[in-house]
């Protein structure tokens, strides 16, 4: 049936996914296309095929760990922060850095932790830890 065969792809992207060389800082779901995309402490991001479990596409994405990842609700832009201290804004279809500012600082060799878009307004927010909720226009 159709939901126990999501179900062996979801295990066998989470094992894929488990089985990665560096650690994995957080993972999320692409808002109309069925793609995973994971954040890794080796700077890397990877993109995943839902429906196959296969890896699309691998990218060093920050200079330290990437922390955080979201992709804007129209599914066209990733973010990305990371403890570089730098927020990164990517094109998802070219997979290609269009906008890079720094965020938050450093404390405790740490940076950015979350990185968020508003659901409907021109809007993103950060968290850090330097203590800071920041949001931008």
């Amino acid at each position: 049936n159709d939901s126990f065969e999501k179900f062996v792809l979801l295990f066998n992207f989470l094992f894929l996914a488990a089985n990665s060389s560096c650690q994995i800082n957080r993972v999320i779901s692409h808002p109309t296309l069925p793609i995973s995309i994971t954040a890794h402490e080796d700077r890397h991001i990877k993109f995943y095929d839902n429906n196959t479990g296969k890896l699309i596409h691998s990218m060093v994405a920050h200079l330290e760990a990437v922390t955080s990842l979201a992709v804007d609700p129209n599914g066209l832009y990733l973010m990305s922060g990371s403890h570089d201290c730098s927020i990164r804004l990517w094109n998802l279809e070219s997979k290609t850095c269009i906008q890079e500012f720094t965020a938050h600082r450093k404390k405790f060799e740490e940076s950015i932790h979350d990185v968020a878009f508003h659901p409907s307004k021109c809007y993103i927010a950060s968290a850090g830890a330097d203590a800071l909720a920041k949001v931008f226009v």
